[in-house]
């Protein structure tokens, strides 16, 4: 069989394009009809509690934290719910890591509103709703929340959970679902106060943990080479640039290693990392082996007023003493205390010798981070919240 040309393929790649675009034309007058008659869709008598709209697949983060880990919570009280997840692990690795052209993504997002579509015509059958982000979330280039709307016309207890800035990248779009949602939940006090205005009724919950999945460090002396620990994305490595010629300068006299937790090396030769692909089975194992935690986050943009970096209640669950940029922090971390917050690269440098000249210091830090996750993200500290924000069908202003 011949070889399909690089022409080929982007001609089939435009064919594709093409066709979600009309997927997307018939689907969204579909959508408009039935916002424009909900009463075909009438709520009458929920069948079940909860109906959840994940972002992504049940292995992210997100998906996790905030509100994955609380399923068991809900059944053991006797509550009943269905969750339509986007998609699988494996299927988004296949569409956005491995293939050489968008036809997968474009066949994919045409599939994937009409999903949506016949998912959300069944939310009138639920006590309360709860998506994150959005319901069409994997497409740039739309500003009308539609199947957003319809929902909102069929059930009248709505949350939408925003655990990022998202609307720094598309803000007509994540605005207006703000506002047409009947609650918004967020995890920090700057998603609170962008949100405001755009809705009355805000909830604040922190970020969750399983706390049981973590082995808690209570040792703090020194291994050679001393493990400085780091997870994230390969995006997220973006912030690893001006901390690994610390850790280099650091090496030529505390012999170290960087432990990076990631999906390969973001473009980074350097001879102190030590490169781990991410792996369930390992990662605790990995984490309780480490002496000093890291999170950097060197520009204060946005995204970083906006997010709570999950890392970073990870290391406070382990009892890992941490060195970390002020943005993204959990908002109950305090500097000294929980972490030692670094605002430059002369800061970062400081504060990573202090800990490892200091072993009392890495001590009460660790042991301290610990006790403020245990307190403010277990699950026993945020599941009465998250089930206070599903189930209340008319909040008062701001709720914290």
């Amino acid at each position: 069989m011949k070889k399909k040309t690089p022409f080929l393929l982007k001609q089939i790649e435009r064919a594709a394009y093409l066709f979600l675009l009309f997927s997307l034309a018939i689907g969204r007058l579909v959508t408009i009809f039935f916002i424009t008659f909900p009463f075909l869709l009438k709520r009458q008598n929920p069948k079940k509690d909860f109906l959840f709209f994940p972002y992504a697949h049940k292995d992210n983060i997100g998906t996790i934290s905030r509100f994955q880990l609380f399923l068991p919570l809900l059944e053991k009280d006797g509550y009943h719910y269905d969750i339509f997840y986007i998609w699988d692990k494996k299927t988004e690795e296949k569409i956005y890591y491995k293939s050489n052209s968008r036809t997968k993504e474009y066949l994919h997002l045409a599939g994937l509103f009409w999903r949506r579509l016949f998912q959300a015509i069944q939310s009138g059958k639920y006590r309360a709703v709860f998506f994150q982000r959005g319901l069409f979330p994997d497409y740039y280039n739309q500003y009308t929340p539609y199947i957003e709307k319809l929902v909102c016309k069929i059930n009248n207890n709505v949350t939408v959970d925003f655990f990022d800035a998202d609307y720094a990248r598309n803000e007509k779009l994540i605005n207006s679902i703000a506002e047409i949602c009947n609650k918004v939940a967020v995890v920090n006090q700057h998603l609170a106060a962008y949100f405001a205005p755009i809705n009355s009724a805000i909830f604040l919950n922190d970020l969750a943990v399983n706390l049981r999945s973590y082995k808690i460090k209570t040792d703090y002396t020194f291994k050679t080479p001393i493990n400085i620990f780091w997870t994230g994305s390969p995006e997220n490595a973006e912030n690893l640039k001006d901390i690994i010629p610390v850790l280099e300068r650091i090496n030529k006299t505390y012999p170290l290693k960087l432990t990076m937790v990631c999906r390969n090396n973001a473009g980074y030769n350097s001879s102190v990392i030590q490169l781990i692909s991410w792996d369930i089975k390992t990662f605790f194992d990995k984490l309780y082996d480490a002496d000093i935690a890291i999170y950097p986050a060197m520009e204060e943009t946005e995204y970083t007023r906006g997010k709570v970096a999950y890392k970073s209640i990870e290391y406070g669950a382990a009892a890992l003493p941490m060195v970390a940029s002020k943005f993204g922090l959990s908002p109950h971390f305090e500097n000294e205390q929980d972490v030692l917050i670094a605002a430059d690269i002369n800061e970062w440098e400081t504060q990573l010798l202090r800990l490892i000249n200091d072993k009392e210091l890495r001590n009460k830090i660790g042991k301290n981070a610990r006790l403020k996750t245990q307190r403010f993200h277990s699950l026993e500290s945020t599941y009465k919240k998250f089930l206070e924000i599903l189930i209340e069908e008319n909040p008062n202003p701001v709720k914290k």
